[in-house]
């Protein structure tokens, strides 16, 4: 299926899919954005966020005509393929820092992965803990239509300093606490520390995959000079999770990345 769309320069040109998330038929979609000439100028699949149902967004660079092409991922199809097709000049983000928050809080978030840049924003977040609660980003252009699991959980939370590449400068928190962070190039580790007590026992938990991010996430507990205690790649499916008695008095390191790094 073709829809034309008349767009001008420097205007956002957003797309997103809802149909595997309709749940009448295994279908699986894909969607594209093409110029006058049939070229295709953005695609989009499968996606941690969305799922098999795709989604893709891009500047315009020229006034006029643009193509949003929707189709059968291996050119498949019957009579149960529905979908509901979202095209606007909405915001498309594909990740929020942080991830999370407490019950009740006003909280500044980025988003990340427009083709604009990047978008903050002030949220209010709900009064309760939600664990199907889903940020969406909103501008005067419009409203992300997937939105983000977004974490509600009455727990201090840090957002990494950006320059928390090695142990020496590991942002500081607490646990139980809350570390929010983003691996950004190819190669990164975050570091983060905490104090904690001898015979403390903890869960460490790094949410990645389940609220919609492409990282696949390897997790390491250390002491303060880094030196490894454990470790986890994917026991909690592609995130990581490992619980952990607290051998000493002390301050204790966490960091992760990427698994390919």
């Amino acid at each position: 299926d073709y829809f034309v769309v008349e767009c001008k320069k420097g205007q956002r040109l957003s797309v997103e899919v809802e149909a595997m998330r309709l749940g009448s038929a295994f279908f699986d979609p894909y969607v594209a954005i093409l110029d006058a000439r049939r070229f295709e100028i953005a695609t989009g699949a499968d996606s941690p966020l969305a799922g098999q149902d795709g989604g893709c967004s891009v500047v315009i660079p020229a006034d006029g005509k643009y193509v949003v092409q929707v189709r059968e991922s291996a050119y498949g199809g019957n009579g149960a393929c529905q979908y509901r097709l979202h095209v606007g000049n909405f915001p498309r983000p594909t990740a929020v820092v942080p991830a999370g928050g407490r019950p009740g809080e006003e909280l500044d978030v980025t988003f990340l992965g427009d083709p604009a840049g990047p978008i903050k924003q002030r949220v209010k977040l709900p009064a309760t803990a939600d664990a199907h609660w889903r940020l969406h980003c909103q501008t005067a252009d419009g409203l992300h239509p997937a939105g983000f699991k977004f974490r509600v959980v009455n727990v201090p939370g840090v957002v990494e300093s950006g320059a928390n590449a090695a142990v020496a400068a590991a942002t500081p928190g607490t646990a139980p606490g809350a570390f929010h962070g983003v691996v950004s190039k190819p190669g990164e580790t975050d570091y983060f520390k905490f104090p904690a007590k001898k015979g403390e026992v903890y869960d460490a938990r790094c949410y990645a995959r389940q609220i919609g991010s492409p990282l696949d996430p390897v997790l390491y507990l250390g002491n303060a000079t880094g030196a490894t205690i454990t470790g986890n790649d994917d026991s909690g499916g592609p995130d990581s999770y490992f619980r952990f008695t607290v051998p000493a008095d002390g301050e204790y390191t966490l960091w992760v990345h990427d698994h390919l790094k």
